[in-house]
């Protein structure tokens, strides 16, 4: 008794704080008040080019911050953020400035994330990326940042980390626990902007990234309740989201996004697997939509994870084993792989070879996968096993 016991204890892990989280349909229309109120006056606002139009919720949201007196530097981003345009802007904001706002896709998030770190000391963020940076210690002052996420994808909004690249070089994280955002306003009313073929690839992201950290060694209880709860909302909202009925068509935008916040919290606890662990360095060497890469991706890894795990005696494998079973009864599929390729073939229809992908140019994607999240893949898969998945991706 005593050794079944210990058997089934539950290993010791750490849980991440969290920003403060506010969810509902229209709520982005309380933060100019909430902002000015709380914050202060000098708030540097990061948005992507669209959203800073007139007419879009970027234009609006500075128009109602200055009229409560509110001093807005109002920048706007397009594509994944490098190191230098991180350092760009933060040299046009002021060190004073007393909140910095993302709102956009999880490339904005990153950015503005990144920049509301750097901004009081006005330092470079070379010094600290992970990997590639100088490797100084963040001991800096940071300035306060709320997230505004409009897609449902990265989780970027629940993250202490900004993913930063610079195309055939690296992608790479600046990660720091003070770079959480102080609040995540999920208002899921932004994604009715999101084009559909970028709403399908970020919504893929946000699922593989809640099938990874369900599935993955570093799981705890916490982040098994999350995981399974966002992969309960991710079923049946991209179906949601396309039918006739407006009703039906605003649920699916707020499962969908509950969805990917919450994908943001498991990843960060849980860590990620082998699609993630191969998604960084294509995104790297590619210029490549990283949701799409993890679609394409995610039924061929979930095929060879199954597959070894099914050969192992270890226990561990055996629980995630089951655990692999329970996502298939969630999806009332005759077989997890062939949902997941479904959705693939249904959602993100493009192959990698439209990226530039080839079997004669992965070398340098296998050489730079087995660090991040490969590690936290059930487990250890071969290259040869990679090159597999890749080709069935292409």
């Amino acid at each position: 008794m005593h050794s079944q016991h210990n058997s089934s204890a539950i290993a010791p892990f750490v849980f991440a704080s969290m920003p403060q989280v506010r969810f509902g349909w229209g709520v982005r229309h309380n933060l100019a008040q909430h902002v000015v109120h709380l914050y202060g006056q000098k708030v540097v606002l990061i948005c992507s080019g669209f959203l800073a139009q007139p007419g879009q919720f970027g234009h609006t949201l500075t128009d109602d911050l200055q009229n409560l007196g509110g001093q807005v530097t109002l920048l706007s981003l397009s594509g994944e953020p490098s190191p230098e345009t991180v350092d760009t802007i933060v040299k046009q904001c002021s060190p004073h400035a007393d909140l910095v706002i993302g709102l956009g896709g999880g490339s904005v998030l990153d950015a503005a994330k990144a920049v509301a770190g750097l901004i009081p000391s006005q330092t470079s963020v070379m010094d600290y990326l992970e990997g590639v940076g100088a490797g100084k210690a963040f001991e800096v002052n940071t300035c306060p940042f709320i997230a505004l996420p409009t897609t449902a994808g990265t989780g970027s909004e629940t993250t202490k980390n900004a993913v930063l690249s610079r195309l055939g070089a690296f992608k790479k994280s600046f990660r720091d626990d003070k770079l959480l955002a102080k609040e995540a306003w999920l208002d899921p009313e932004l994604l009715i902007t999101c084009p559909k073929d970028i709403l399908y690839a970020t919504g893929m992201d946000a699922f593989t990234q809640l099938l990874e950290s369900y599935t993955t060694l570093k799981a705890n209880p916490i982040t098994d309740a999350l995981a399974w709860q966002g992969m309960m909302l991710f079923k049946g909202a991209f179906e949601a989201i396309d039918s006739e009925h407006a009703e039906q068509q605003q649920q699916g935008y707020g499962r969908l996004m509950l969805a990917a916040s919450l994908s943001g919290t498991t990843l960060a606890n849980g860590g990620l697997g082998a699609v993630h662990g191969l998604a960084g360095p294509i995104g790297a060497f590619f210029d490549a939509p990283h949701g799409l890469v993890c679609a394409r991706l995610l039924s061929p890894i979930t095929a060879l994870n199954l597959q070894s795990l099914q050969q192992s005696t270890d226990p561990q494998h055996k629980t995630i084993l089951a655990k692999y079973q329970q996502i298939e009864q969630l999806f009332d599929s005759p077989g997890l792989v062939n949902t997941l390729n479904e959705y693939a073939q249904r959602y993100t229809p493009q192959g990698l070879a439209h990226y530039g992908l080839r079997a004669d140019n992965l070398a340098p994607v296998l050489a730079a996968c087995r660090s991040g999240s490969m590690l936290g893949n059930p487990i250890t898969l071969s290259d040869a096993q990679l090159t597999q998945a890749l080709l069935s991706a292409l």
